[in-house]
């Protein structure tokens, strides 16, 4: 229910977003804008704005921009080399406004975040209970647990969870007193995506302790909190790469047929990483939508590559025909969803 309310409230601020910036990119491209449509389906109403004319539809699925003098579908007037931006500006703001929130999400929150979870590494920021006493420090690094290696906190809490309270033989790493701040680094996976930790090297002393895991509501717990391997401004270039990393297992995500659950369930107090972590996914949505809409951006620009390969624009009425073509296509791959969803789901009940 959560999730469905976020969506509902998030999805609109992300397609006004898109519309802006290909309104900004006209602007600057000395192309007035002259209808700036918001979403898909039928008109809710308009009004103008700064001699803007802008339409709200029902479903804030999509947006477009129309300039030029004349409204759609007359082809716009211009350069090709500016229609081809004006075009490419819609999917390249989705594609930057997700890049954008993961990066921040890298810099502000904490290195990695899965379904806007944040992934804790392997790094010991407190220690509790037995663990204390059995000489876990602030700032080990847990790399073994009976001898097998571990690389980030959720496969810890899995080992230990199953310990059924046994002592358990933790082998950590820790730095000389007195040494620099470890540097960070891709250390491991954690369901496909990387994980950030410290780079452990032959200065870091090997310490094994015995530790007894203590219960818990879920089974047993090995007494540490875990610690978040943070980006700092020293560390941009990683962000921006494990930025775009995010990026494109998003949008795998999005194309996979049975893609696994990721909810928007935030603790208490941790509100803001799930929230920017779904606006993300969102605007990765309005991207993949756009593309497969009728008369929306891939149909744009097939047009244009058409265009510079004739040497002449796309006539207004073949143009309306092939959005004719694009309706019907899309009707019989939902009708084809429709029917392997039946086949699959409800046939078998």
């Amino acid at each position: 229910m959560l999730t469905a309310l976020l969506v509902a409230v998030l999805l609109p601020l992300v397609g006004v977003a898109r519309a802006a910036s290909q309104g900004l990119v006209a602007w600057v491209l000395g192309a007035r804008p002259i209808l700036v449509i918001l979403g898909i389906g039928p008109a809710l109403g308009r009004r103008s704005l700064a001699g803007v004319a802008v339409e709200l539809r029902l479903l804030p699925l999509g947006g477009h921009v129309q300039w030029g003098a004349v409204p759609y579908p007359v082809p716009p007037p211009g350069p090709f080399a500016a229609r081809l931006v004006l075009a490419i500006s819609g999917p390249v703001a989705t594609l930057l406004m997700a890049f954008a929130v993961f990066f921040g999400l890298h810099i502000a929150f904490q290195a990695r975040t899965l379904g806007g979870r944040p992934v804790a590494t392997h790094v010991v920021e407190m220690p509790t209970g037995q663990a204390v006493s059995a000489g876990v420090r602030p700032g080990d690094v847990i790399v073994a647990i009976d001898g097998q290696t571990m690389e980030y906190f959720d496969e810890i809490a899995r080992i230990v969870g199953r310990s059924e309270g046994r002592p358990l033989q933790i082998s950590v790493r820790r730095q000389q007193p007195g040494a620099d701040p470890p540097v960070q680094g891709v250390t491991g996976t954690l369901e496909g995506r990387q994980v950030l930790g410290p780079r452990v090297d032959d200065q870091w002393q090997s310490v094994t302790l015995t530790v007894a895991p203590e219960p818990s509501p879920t089974g047993y717990r090995l007494g540490v909190r875990p610690k978040l391997a943070r980006l700092g401004a020293e560390t941009w270039g990683m962000a921006l790469w494990l930025s775009a990393v995010e990026t494109a297992a998003g949008l795998r995500v999005l194309f996979d047929p049975t893609p696994s659950e990721q909810s928007i369930n935030p603790a208490p107090g941790d509100m803001a990483a799930p929230i920017l972590h779904l606006i993300a996914t969102l605007a990765l949505l309005l991207f993949v939508v756009n593309l497969l809409l009728p008369a929306h951006d891939l149909h744009r620009l097939a047009l244009l590559a058409l265009e510079l390969v004739a040497r002449r624009p796309v006539s207004p009425r073949a143009e309306i025909a092939w959005v004719r073509v694009e309706v019907l296509i899309l009707l019989v791959l939902v009708v084809l969803f429709l029917a392997w969803y039946v086949v699959r789901v409800v046939a078998p009940v």
